[in-house]
């Protein structure tokens, strides 16, 4: 795996690190293509509960797309899609939990990332900012995930502005899940991990490609879906694991993922 990017699997869970501290964890060609493709090898293993990303350093989590890429290479699509929105996506449909440990600033597109994981913890000194406009950009990608995730007043005042938020804010906003002390992150994001591992690896996968898909349905079609949904599920081997052992009264016994 590339300088840029770190990987270990601790147990049950991928953890990927952004390794360029240097210039804030900015986004290169190399980082992306190589976080996407660790997403990707991470949705096909069965053995895994979940994927965190945080970052090397405690000044910076991810300041977005690397201004010197050549010829604004981070900035074209490539085979028709660019290559941060294809982390986006990679994040959006996987099937394990994609959590954000979130350790420093957070720009840019940097804040696609955090708006794409399922889970987003920080440091209560992180801040949170969309300050394209000041270089003659404007955070479109980002826009397009957090127009369905925070008040649209807020989001004028980040993209318009440029104005930044604090790590309070962007949990009262529902930017982030919460805001804790530096010293307590590792230990909420492992509490995190933990309350997973206690329910169905396949139901969450499911349940996440079903909101995934429902989001973007007419309200009146989502119902429908949404049984069809259901049905399936109850079916499984999970579900009648789950049933059984809370008619047994005890802990399920979960034998694997999707």
């Amino acid at each position: 795996m590339a300088d840029e990017l770190l990987s270990e699997k601790r147990k049950d869970v991928l953890w990927l690190t952004l390794n360029r501290p240097e210039v804030h964890n900015a986004m290169n060609a190399a980082m992306t293509d190589t976080l996407t493709n660790a997403i990707r090898t991470a949705c096909g293993d069965g053995g895994l509960r979940a994927v965190v990303i945080t970052a090397a350093g405690d000044r910076s989590f991810c300041s977005g797309a690397d201004l010197k890429e050549s010829a604004g290479g981070m900035f074209l699509s490539r085979d028709g899609t660019n290559p941060i929105a294809d982390v986006m996506r990679t994040i959006e449909t996987c099937d394990k939990i994609v959590i954000a440990r979130i350790n420093g600033r957070v720009l840019a597109g940097g804040l696609g990332l955090v708006a794409a994981c399922d889970l987003a913890y920080a440091a209560d000194h992180a801040e949170f900012g969309l300050p394209e406009v000041r270089v003659g950009l404007f955070p479109a990608m980002v826009a397009a995930k957090l127009l369905a995730k925070i008040p649209l007043s807020r989001l004028h005042d980040m993209a318009y502005l440029g104005q930044s938020i604090g790590a309070e804010e962007a949990e009262r906003i529902g930017l982030i899940n919460r805001a804790v002390p530096s010293a307590e992150l590792d230990g909420v994001v492992e509490d995190v991990l933990s309350r997973l591992r206690q329910n169905a690896p396949g139901a969450i996968a499911a349940g996440k490609a079903a909101m995934l898909a429902m989001r973007d349905m007419p309200a009146s079609e989502r119902l429908t879906f949404a049984e069809g949904v259901i049905a399936k599920i109850s079916s499984s081997d999970e579900a009648r694991e789950g049933r059984q052992a809370f008619a047994e009264k005890r802990l399920p016994i979960w034998t694997g993922g999707s």
